[in-house]
């Protein structure tokens, strides 16, 4: 019987270690492209690449001891500073044991509303971009810091240089999470997004029709060419925390007694 086993174990082993390897993510030709988990390419539209690759996040837990690591993969387009900028972000928990809570918008920003790119349901909201904790400032440079009422310097949050339209899709059973966010310059004088000024709606609705057509989702192909590894340079890791990637919620073990 034991000799039996053994190979049997050294198969399994390979199964495990050849579906491993078939899953790639990464930047594949000018697209983001999961081949698993989910299946998908995202394209953005009219913007070169900036940066792409894999880092960490850390997602900090006030009742635990210590932070959850997540595995991050993101690319960045944009040319510069006056110009769109668009961000995919791939973020995948560590083990089965934490997943993806509910998307929730950020303080002052708009309404969560779900916005369908793709056939896939995303979770939508508008705010304007915190420079002091941002992830991905200055990657194409900083658009001209807009005045912001009611804030002095040193207060948080700093002034913002974008303005964003965040969509979030939680998939692979809650485990992975992917972000795509279109940004533009912020709008003089916009300085909320539960309060715009008189006379910029009619602005902020073609800025969200536009973000919403900035990216294209389809399924790999081979057609893309393989797929890029490396580091993202620029990306300010330690601000790819909670604010950006979003809450989780930790599962407790069923066999835990």
């Amino acid at each position: 019987m034991r000799k039996f086993l053994v190979p049997a174990l050294i198969l399994a082993s390979l199964a495990l270690l050849g579906c491993s390897a078939a899953q790639q993510r990464g930047v594949a030709g000018d697209a983001y492209v999961s081949t698993s988990r989910p299946a998908l390419a995202v394209h953005v539209k009219d913007m070169p690449l900036v940066t792409s690759g894999r880092g960490t996040g850390r997602l900090l837990r006030p009742n635990m001891a210590g932070s959850v690591p997540v595995t991050v993969r993101t690319a960045v387009f944009g040319t510069n500073a006056s110009s769109p900028m668009a961000i995919v972000t791939h973020a995948e928990l560590p083990n089965d044991l934490w997943i993806w809570t509910s998307v929730y918008p950020r303080p002052r920003s708009s309404k969560l509303v779900t916005e369908v790119i793709g056939g896939q349901p995303f979770a939508a909201f508008t705010y304007l971009v915190p420079c002091k904790n941002d992830p991905y400032a200055g990657l194409v440079g900083d658009p001209t810091q807009i005045e912001r009422e009611g804030y002095r310097d040193g207060d948080d949050p700093a002034p913002a240089y974008w303005i964003a339209r965040y969509f979030a899709l939680r998939t692979n059973f809650n485990h992975d999470k992917i972000i795509l966010e279109y940004r533009e310059p912020a709008p003089r004088g916009l300085v909320s997004m539960d309060s715009v000024p008189f006379g910029m709606a009619d602005t902020v609705r073609e800025f969200e029709d536009r973000a919403r057509k900035a990216f294209t989702l389809g399924l790999p192909g081979p057609e893309l060419g393989p797929i890029q590894s490396g580091f993202p340079k620029g990306v300010r890791w330690q601000f790819m925390s909670d604010p950006y990637l979003g809450d989780v919620l930790y599962q407790e073990p069923l066999d835990r007694f």
